[in-house]
């Protein structure tokens, strides 16, 4: 089966300290799995936050999920979204082959170039330069470069996985006769690809790099055709039902010139808060925003967070499979890790198609 023709409504588990109240350890996160499992959903989404500050700095992901994979069944395991540029992507591609064997195919890798503010990109590529080839390399020349090494990472990993032995000579990796032997995949991990975000109308907010006056109040597609080139679907957020079908128009046009016969999988990141109180649910949801990625503007949090009764949540969420979207990543909006996803389990999986 196709990644685009697979049915995955997901619940991301919490692997980022500190924005909760509450430091998960690698414990509950099994645990969280285990409860995913059983209240029926198809898959658990873990985050990617290395070399942050310390309140949203987060364990290693494709470690998380391997753990997982050991004491679950059926659920896919999935990033959302893991960074590929702020690491070798050699011993990448042979930690993700490894997880996929040991998992029996269940892994499915979220990747996107990643946004945010000021003191966490930075370390995060000051990091990034210490592992550079070239001493001198300014960290803010890698953060200028990051889409070109972004793709470079995912073109040698789509080749590690598929070809016996490469060479790259690359404008970022060089190197002769590598292999992943044994632990090469029979079938190539899928990947998700995260593209587009929504500029504010006031500057601030994970999408400052990209706010000016002709963008702000508007949703950015960005560099789409990497989807059709490097992946096997869309990751969208911010987007209306009505922007996601147009953008989804520009990829599919690209898709029959680029790939013409190959189906892309229609994803889609929410923020979820379930309450029967329509504005204790948003309100709640909004602050969490806040507390992860800082001065979320209200009409970013309209578009991010799907909040309120159960029937309105899924509702809501009735929207975008009506476009076609098959998977989906719920995000916990509220500091009740546990109780939001019991409820959203419970009371929302049921009522979807």
């Amino acid at each position: 089966m196709s990644l685009a023709d697979t049915r995955m409504i997901g619940v991301s588990i919490n692997n980022l300290t500190g924005i909760t109240g509450h430091s998960y350890g690698l414990d509950e996160m099994v645990r969280a799995a285990r409860e995913a499992e059983s209240l029926g959903f198809d898959g658990v989404w873990v985050h990617d936050a290395p070399f942050g500050r310390r309140t949203m700095a987060s364990y290693d992901s494709v470690s998380i999920l391997a753990a997982i994979a050991g004491c679950t069944t059926i659920l896919k395991l999935c990033t959302g979204i893991l960074q590929p540029h702020l690491r070798n992507p050699v011993a990448l591609a042979l930690s993700w082959a490894t997880l996929h064997g040991l998992s029996g195919g269940r892994a499915i890798m979220g990747v996107g170039t990643g946004a945010g503010k000021g003191t966490l990109v930075n370390r995060q590529y000051e990091a990034l330069a210490a592992l550079r080839h070239k001493a001198d390399l300014d960290p803010s020349a890698i953060y200028h470069d990051r889409g070109r090494l972004f793709v470079e990472c995912l073109e040698i990993m789509n080749r590690l996985w598929r070809e016996d032995k490469i060479s790259h000579h690359g404008e970022f990796f060089q190197f002769d006769e590598v292999t992943l032997g044994e632990a090469r995949p029979a079938t190539p991990p899928p990947t998700l690809m995260g593209s587009g975000i929504y500029v504010p109308k006031e500057y601030g907010g994970p999408a400052h790099h990209l706010w000016s006056k002709e963008n702000a109040g508007r949703f950015l597609l960005g560099r789409y055709k990497r989807i059709v080139n490097l992946s096997d679907g869309w990751l969208a957020n911010h987007t209306t039902p009505q922007e996601y079908d147009d953008s989804w128009a520009r990829i599919e046009a690209y898709a029959a010139q680029r790939a013409p016969g190959k189906k892309y999988a229609k994803a889609y990141n929410c923020f979820v808060n379930v309450n029967d109180d329509r504005d204790v649910a948003r309100n709640e949801a909004a602050d969490f925003l806040n507390k992860w990625h800082t001065m979320i503007a209200d009409d970013v949090v309209d578009r991010w967070v799907v909040a309120g009764p159960a029937n309105e949540v899924a509702a809501q969420l009735r929207e975008y499979q009506a476009r076609g979207i098959t998977i989906f990543q719920l995000v916990v909006a509220s500091p009740d890790q546990f109780g939001q996803m019991r409820r959203i389990g419970e009371e929302v999986l049921p009522v979807l198609t």
